[in-house]
């Protein structure tokens, strides 16, 4: 009977960190970080439309809209790429904490 207990006991405890690590792993993922990968879709229009500037002559104005524009755009769809990886993910993972919540509780 005491060897039944620890054996449950080991089995909940287990079962505890693993939902404890989905509920850390969901948390993380609500937070909003900027990473390298956004920095570089960002600048990398406006390298281009400089090289873009060097060989063919854009006038002053035409080049701040398009710049205003890149950056407007950029800024924009990294923001819904990103929370949109991460509300999937959140998803994923509130789905599991659900599933260990209904099969410990």
């Amino acid at each position: 009977m005491n060897t039944e207990n620890e054996i449950k006991a080991k089995l909940e405890i287990e079962h505890i960190a693993e939902l404890q690590k989905y509920k850390d792993e969901f948390e993380t993922l609500g937070k909003n970080d900027w990473g390298l990968k956004d920095l570089i879709s960002i600048f990398l229009p406006f390298a281009l439309l400089s090289i873009a500037n060097s060989l063919y002559d854009i006038e002053t104005e035409l080049m701040q809209i398009i710049c205003f524009i890149f950056l407007a755009s950029a800024v924009v769809q990294s923001m819904i790429k990103e929370q949109t990886k991460k509300t999937n993910r959140r998803i994923d993972l509130l789905l599991k904490i659900i599933k260990h919540e209904q099969k410990g509780g």
